[in-house]
């Protein structure tokens, strides 16, 4: 990647509705130029995804919490299941396997208590691999962007 893949991986990253027109005129270069960038950005799944981020409490799902989960087995076919029955939870945004002393990381957007609960007994009642899972509620937003820093990257890589 050299420098205008940067900035339009950057600006791409704050605004993913913006024209080719708009995004040539950010990163100082041209329309059919970014056109082509973005598609070989998106060809190399640099950039994977263009979507539009919504307020879950505006959508009735304001209860936002960070599950925590500690398992006793750590087999593929455990650690497949679980992800396979994550997948199919509407509530469940994130969900990672994390290393150290817990296995896996979820955040949901919940209804109510009642929804997240129902979840909780889907995902963790009656599943032999699972010791534990913590919750926590979220109070306060201090920052909610899930934007990647290209700092990282040297202009000189490719």
């Amino acid at each position: 990647m050299d420098a205008l893949d940067i900035r339009i991986v950057e600006t791409l990253q704050k605004r993913g509705d913006i024209t080719h027109a708009e995004l040539a005129e950010q990163v100082g270069s041209t329309a059919s130029t970014c056109l082509r960038r973005v598609r070989a950005l998106r060809a190399k799944s640099i950039l994977t995804d263009n979507v539009f981020l919504a307020d879950a409490a505006k959508l009735g799902r304001g209860l936002k919490a960070i599950i925590t989960v500690t398992t006793k087995d750590h087999t593929r076919a455990d650690r497949e299941a679980f992800a396979s029955a994550l997948r199919e939870e509407q509530a469940i945004a994130y969900a990672y396997g994390v290393t150290g002393e817990l296995d896996a990381v979820l955040i949901g957007n919940f209804r109510d208590m009642v929804e997240y609960q129902d979840t909780c007994d889907r995902l963790f009642d009656g599943v032999d691999s699972i010791v534990r899972y913590t919750t926590h509620f979220i109070a306060e937003t201090y920052k909610a962007h899930p934007s990647v820093p290209c700092d990282a990257i040297s202009n000189d890589q490719h």
